[in-house]
């Protein structure tokens, strides 16, 4: 979440890349040549850097904003499908959970 995956400059507080397939960021350069790069904002890259490097308590601070949890939530679904090489089903049970409790 520090340095490009592809290039290994430094990642700059600004909206970037992620992609599944080289496991982390991918700067604005690089990004639209690699297949499987999606768009990451600032803000979620930040949130991701902060649980990647705090405790549990610390990371149970952070307050992403819903859109930002959802961009998330979006990113490490696609990143753990690839890594698993299938998708999970527990996303699917918690969003119909969530929505039969509203």
């Amino acid at each position: 979440l520090f340095n490009c995956t592809n290039c290994g400059n430094e990642i700059v507080a600004q909206d970037q890349y992620f992609s599944p397939g080289r496991g982390g960021v991918v700067c604005p350069n690089c990004g639209p040549s690699v297949a499987d790069a999606r768009p990451v904002s600032e803000t979620a890259l930040k949130y991701l850097r902060h649980f990647q490097r705090s405790t549990f308590p610390e990371a149970a601070r952070g307050k992403p904003s819903p859109a930002a949890s959802r961009e998330m939530e979006k990113l490490m679904g696609n990143y753990l499908t690839y890594v698993l090489e299938r998708e999970l089903n527990s996303p699917a049970f918690i969003r119909r959970a969530r929505e039969n409790s509203q």
